[in-house]
């Protein structure tokens, strides 16, 4: 029988067991994270990738589900931020929602996204009603699958901070000093939907409006539903008006803190958009 989740784990442990792993991109003479904080963000990782085997080998079990596995380094996003920026979540993000909630604390991310994918009225964000990765108590609006339909939303979040500031409201749910966080893959950049987004943002930052948001773009190289061509997302976002670019790599733990690090406290300090590739 063809089970390619067996498949992928045991080719995923083969490689582990021989040590076969990508060289690593950063420099940790420059740059090095706390071992504590690695062995943190490399379990929520673990439990990402365990939930979407565990999904897909309960079939009549659990309904519906996208996985995350590859998208595991989205991790560090979480880590480099704090709980109260709000966060508007590619679908495959699963590793950054359990890494948040594990920093909030008193929160149990496993047991509530395995009620999801279970489609069980329990599910604390959708009640049954879709599989979807949110969490009201750490500031994650529930997305669901639509390509790039979240990032206009982004935009229009990262733009009432300024607005609540300007109209001198005190009871504002976001902080003063908040960003947005908002990703999506790298065939979603190709949207209408994200182009108009980036568009707005940029518009805007460029009059000197306030817009401290932070576009994660999870770039596989793969595009599924518009096909990346090699450098296309660097050429595309690397000097756009207004838009700070920063990249790094996702696989490599050390260089991805490095420019999640480098993406919110730019954002957090100039309330200008960033491009984190």
């Amino acid at each position: 029988m063809f089970d390619r989740p067996t498949i992928i784990d045991e080719a995923f442990m083969r490689r582990v067991a021989a040590h076969d792993f990508p060289a690593p991109r950063s420099n940790a003479a420059t740059f090095s994270v706390p071992a504590h904080q690695l062995v943190d963000i490399f379990d929520s990782q673990i439990m990402s990738r365990h939930l979407d085997l565990w999904a897909r080998r309960s079939k009549g079990r659990t309904f519906y589900s996208i996985g995350s596995s590859g998208h595991e380094g989205t991790a560090a996003v979480a880590a480099a931020s704090r709980t109260t920026d709000m966060a508007f979540l590619h679908y495959r993000d699963g590793a950054f929602l359990i890494q948040r909630k594990k920093q909030a604390g008193g929160l149990t991310p496993l047991y509530d996204m395995a009620l999801s994918f279970a489609a069980s009225a329990d599910d604390p964000i959708s009640g049954g009603r879709h599989k979807v990765l949110g969490c009201a108590h750490t500031f994650v609006p529930p997305q669901t699958s639509t390509i790039a339909s979240h990032l206009p939303k982004a935009v229009g979040a990262a733009h009432s901070i300024g607005m609540a500031q300007r109209l001198k409201l005190g009871d504002a749910v976001l902080a003063n000093d908040g960003i947005i966080l908002c990703s999506f893959g790298d065939a979603s950049a190709n949207h209408s939907t994200s182009q108009g987004a980036f568009n707005a943002a940029c518009w805007a930052a460029y009059q000197h409006l306030p817009m401290p948001i932070v576009f994660i773009c999870e770039d596989n190289g793969i595009g599924i539903s518009v096909r990346t061509p090699g450098g296309w997302i660097e050429a595309n976002f690397a000097h756009r008006p207004a838009l700070h670019y920063i990249q790094c790599d996702g696989a490599d733990l050390n260089d991805a803190m490095r420019g999640c690090d480098e993406a919110v406290a730019y954002a957090r300090a100039r309330r200008k958009p960033v491009f984190l590739h």
